[in-house]
Formats: structure tokens, sequence, C-alpha cells
């Protein structure tokens, strides 16, 4: 289909596509002549971007998600000077707001990993969430209770997609953004009803 076609089915600009394409959200298309030829897969990369923008999602951090399903060449903070460069543990500790005791617990829970006592710098913002909750009172015990529900939800995850084995990456991708949104979508109308008071119950 040639791009007014995908906008129009797509939902949106031919301007969005371009600008897609530019940074590398969406493969540059075959070529049919002086046009580009898009396939279906192209509407299924669209969803999969609209999902991801549900969560709020900068575009560079799109990119990356795509980079990391194989869906778009890895940006170079992936590839070069941030990630495998790690962090000792006082260090990582000071960037995240924990103390190095607690920064141990995470590891020891398993909601942080290190690698001959090096933590990598993409695992800080997991662990400034982390700081936050503590902070605001959570008690770890907590934490390893979200840690095990977490894991649980992978368990799902990937049993869900292990019967998608046959179907192409991106439509794997895009099956599993929407396992997690649906996954998502129940965790917070859950949170939100038995978090708040009823405005009966409130004081």
């Amino acid at each position: 289909m040639r791009i007014g076609e995908l906008a129009e089915r797509g939902g949106v600009t031919v301007r969005t596509i371009r600008y897609y394409i530019e940074e590398g959200l969406l493969p540059p298309p075959s070529r049919r002549g002086k046009y580009g030829d898009f396939d279906a897969s192209y509407l299924q990369r669209l969803r999969l971007i609209q999902r991801l923008k549900e969560e709020r999602l900068s575009l560079p951090a799109i990119r990356l998600r795509l980079a990391e399903m194989g869906l778009a060449p890895s940006p170079p903070s992936i590839g070069g000077e941030m990630r495998g460069e790690g962090l000792f543990r006082s260090r990582f500790a000071e960037e995240a707001g924990l103390t190095t005791e607690r920064v141990a617990r995470l590891e020891e829970m398993g909601l942080l990993e290190s690698s001959e006592g090096l933590l990598l710098p993409e695992a800080l913002p997991l662990a400034q969430a982390a700081a936050r909750l503590l902070n605001w009172g959570v008690r770890l015990e907590e934490l390893a209770e979200i840690v095990r529900q977490v894991r649980r939800e992978a368990e799902m995850h990937r049993r869900l997609l292990a019967q998608a084995e046959s179907l192409p990456l991106v439509s794997r991708a895009l099956q599993w953004q929407e396992q997690v949104s649906a996954v998502s979508a129940i965790r917070q109308m859950l949170l939100q009803r038995w978090s708040y008071p009823a405005p009966e119950e409130a004081p």
C-alpha cells in the first residue's frame, strides 16, 4: 500500500509516518517505482507504537523498547557508552537514593542484578522507583511480594507467547504489548478500587 493508505488505515498522518521512519521507529519501506510500498506489518507496527504511547513512553523510550524487541536498530546508548559499564554498589546506591545495604537487599530479593559487584546503569530507574516506595514507608517484605507477583506475571506472558511462536516477530511483539496493557489495566483498576475509600467511606 502507499503511504497515504497506510496513514488512513493506521489513524495517523503521513507526516507522522515519515517522522517515525526518520526516528527509526519504522523501517524504510521497500520501493515500487518511485513510491514506497508498505506491507501489512506496518499497520501492526503502528498499533504497537500506539500501545507504547498509551504507556506514556517518550519516542526515545519507544525506540529503545522496539530495539529490545528486535524491531528497531539499537540506539548508541545501548550498544556503546552506557550499556555494560557497571557502577560499584556504593555509587549505584548514591545515584538511586538508597543505602548500600538496601541495594544489597534488593539484589537478594532479585529486584536488582549485579555482575562481579557491578550494577548496570540502566537498572537505576527501577532502583529509584524502589527508593521512592521505601521512603514513603513501604516495607522490604512488601517490595518482595511485588517481585513475586511480577515473576508470576512474567511466567504467564511467556506461556502465552510460546503459543504464538510461529507468528512473525512484529505480531508477537504486538501481542505481548497488548497482554501487558490488559494486565496493567486490570491492576490499575483493582488498585484504584481497593486503595481509595468510596465517597461514603471518606472522612
